[in-house]
């Protein structure tokens, strides 16, 4: 345990001497941010103002909504920047340097996996405190204890899935220059598949379908819920229930699949349930690599 923590605590000071390697995990967050103040929380104003009355609360309602959309994507491209001290140690042969010394291989890879939990969730902790703290400023209200703890083990959720989800991935890597496409590749795409760029109900249905199959979108989802609960029934406050219904499918606050509103704890049973294969498949694949 001693080496396996010592290897952790290591893999992470290589982490955050890195700057430039911190600053590329956050560009797809600061690009959403960017594209939130010119164009994204407009067009969703001009789209409620089409059923109700544009108030303050309807701004931090729409505020909320991007929140949500930026802790997983935080979740995703803090925990795939971690991984990255694994490449560096595969290209420079670190890796090999460790199996000289009393350390299994699964252990030196058990500390890459924790290390990139350890900072996904630090990362994303700090990014739910900013948030509110930016909800608050641009008069909204704290979310209470049990609203906070339920973001919380979202967040955790969160994590725990994008590690594996990376973990897989990057067991196909082997050189950094396939390493800095693949968090090229992920940094493009990961806010359209969390719903974020673009409305989701202006999507063709090839591309709703994609966004729902992708499990990281569910805890879009699940946070989207925790956030926007109270703001959605402030804003919407006498509006029919179709209309409330239409605004929730349109920008992925709750799917519609088959004609049925998705429960939430399916979101939760499909995150929990890839989580564990995508580790289980790691695993055999990790084993198979190391024979």
């Amino acid at each position: 345990m001693e080496s396996l923590l010592s290897l952790v605590s290591r893999n992470n000071k290589m982490f955050r001497r890195d700057k430039a390697q911190v600053f590329f995990s956050l560009l797809s967050i600061i690009i959403v941010i960017a594209l939130y103040g010119i164009f994204l929380q407009k067009m969703q104003v001009d789209a409620i103002e089409q059923v109700t009355k544009a108030t303050p609360e309807t701004i931090t309602m729409v505020n909320e909504w991007l929140v949500a959309g930026l802790l997983s994507m935080m979740a995703v491209t803090s925990t795939l920047g971690a991984f990255g001290i694994a490449i560096q140690d595969l290209e420079s042969k670190s890796a090999a340097d460790f199996l000289t010394a009393p350390i299994s291989r699964a252990k030196i890879q058990a500390s890459y996996v924790l290390n990139a939990f350890i900072i996904g969730f630090s990362f994303s902790f700090i990014a739910f405190v900013a948030c509110e703290v930016f909800i608050i400023a641009t008069g909204g209200q704290l979310l209470n204890v049990t609203e906070m703890m339920k973001v919380i083990g979202l967040l955790i959720l969160s994590v725990l899935l994008a590690s594996t989800l990376n973990m897989f991935l990057v067991l196909f890597v082997h050189s950094q220059n396939a390493y800095s496409t693949l968090t090229t590749i992920v940094g493009t795409l990961i806010g359209f598949l969390c719903g974020v760029y673009v409305p989701f109900g202006v999507l063709p249905g090839f591309a709703q379908n994609l966004i729902m199959y992708f499990p990281i979108s569910h805890t879009t989802v699940l946070l989207r819920e925790a956030f926007m609960q109270n703001s959605i029934q402030t804003v919407f406050a006498g509006a029919p229930n179709e209309q409330v219904e239409a605004y929730k499918i349109n920008f992925g606050v709750v799917y519609e699949m088959n004609g049925n509103l998705l429960a939430s704890s399916t979101s939760l049973l499909i995150i929990v349930g890839t989580t564990v294969i995508l580790a289980v498949l790691s695993i055999l694949l990790f084993k198979k690599r190391n024979k």
